[in-house]
């Protein structure tokens, strides 16, 4: 990974597909499923650390020590994945690994909402820790946040195979704010990823990546990935057209959604969008063909507008690499995969 952060997260998760890397990265300002990066570290997808006691009271599960297989042994406490920072509850964070709770109230990735501080730790049962999910729900076509769009959080394979059936791992609808914020009620336990699958009026089923497992298909009690997005279906039509008189995108790459595709934005660490970036697969040779959208929906070919917007169509079904250029430097990189009946996002985050 170049050191960029990719936005995702998901590094995108259904490049994940093949490394189980991609989804989110955790805190990492990665959005999407097919998402984005920038490299930093992912705070969210941190491995087990010890914690106060009355953060792991009650637990009566595994637990792994060192070089040693796990412990069995009854009554022995796991420890929650991603607790054990050093900051308090209401103290400022910027990530989940700051806090003790493991959860850190961010709702914005980039840039980061500046209330962000230490959430309590989420409720557990006796099948384990319980992860919490926060975010902000975007319009892709216009940046505007959305109220009364429904977020289904689900296992990444579901979501591939079965975008609209996904049983759903936690739902919640965004406030007026654009806001969501819902705790599981069971340990969640995928494997690849899990992503954010966002509906409303006048959207299509839209993709993007919210956490990948922080060991095994055991998962932080926060999730990674904050910017959620909402493609609207007025948008993908026009695209589409446009599409259509490209002589090198086959037929049966469209309409975006139905046959699937990526939708993906280059932005700085600002959130505002970055123009005149070439987007292109890491490996050259593949299939993927890439277009730049115009600020008047007009398909391009050289490099993002000032709306910062790309397509992507013909990619690996199971995730290829991609990366923005400026000038000729690589400033961002992520993974992308696709599926039919759902849009996938790639948000590709420039570090400063």
């Amino acid at each position: 990974m170049l050191n960029f952060r990719n936005s995702m997260i998901f590094g995108s998760f259904l490049g994940s597909l093949l490394t189980l890397g991609g989804c989110p990265a955790d805190d990492e300002g990665n959005d999407g499923n097919a998402d984005t990066t920038s490299a930093t570290t992912d705070p969210s997808a941190s491995t087990m650390t010890t914690a106060t006691d009355s953060m792991t009271s009650g637990m009566s599960m595994t637990t792994t020590t060192g070089d040693t297989e796990a412990d069995t042994t009854e009554g022995e406490e796991e420890v929650c994945y991603g607790v054990g920072g050093p900051n308090a509850d209401g103290d400022a964070c910027a990530a989940n690994d700051e806090c003790m709770s493991g959860v850190c109230e961010i709702f914005t990735d980039v840039p980061l909402n500046d209330d962000a501080v230490c959430g309590p730790m989420p409720s557990m049962t006796e099948a384990g820790c319980n992860t919490r999910v926060t975010g902000t729900i975007f319009d892709f076509a216009t940046g505007a946040t959305l109220e009364g769009a429904t977020m289904k959080a689900a296992a990444a394979l579901e979501a591939i195979t079965n975008p609209a059936g996904a049983d759903a791992l936690a739902m919640a609808t965004s406030g007026a704010d654009g806001r969501i914020d819902v705790t599981t009620e069971v340990p969640i336990s995928a494997a690849i990823a899990v992503i954010a699958l966002v509906e409303g009026p006048g959207a299509y089923l839209t993709a993007t990546g919210l956490a990948s497992p922080a060991e095994g298909s055991a998962y932080a009690v926060g999730t990674g990935i904050h910017d959620l997005w909402s493609v609207p279906t007025a948008s993908l039509d026009a695209w589409s057209t446009g599409l259509m008189a490209d002589v090198a995108v086959a037929p049966e790459l469209l309409p975006l959604g139905d046959a699937g595709g990526i939708v993906g934005l280059v932005r700085g660490p600002d959130g505002l969008p970055i123009a005149g970036a070439v987007v292109e697969p890491v490996e050259p040779g593949g299939d993927s063909v890439i277009r730049y959208i115009g600020t008047d929906d007009a398909i391009l070919t050289d490099a993002t507008s000032d709306n910062g917007l790309f397509i992507i169509v013909g990619a690996v079904g199971t995730g290829e690499d991609f990366q923005a250029t400026v000038d000729g430097t690589v400033v961002a990189d992520g993974t992308a995969g696709t599926a039919n009946n759902v849009v996938f996002t790639l948000i590709l985050n420039v570090a400063e």
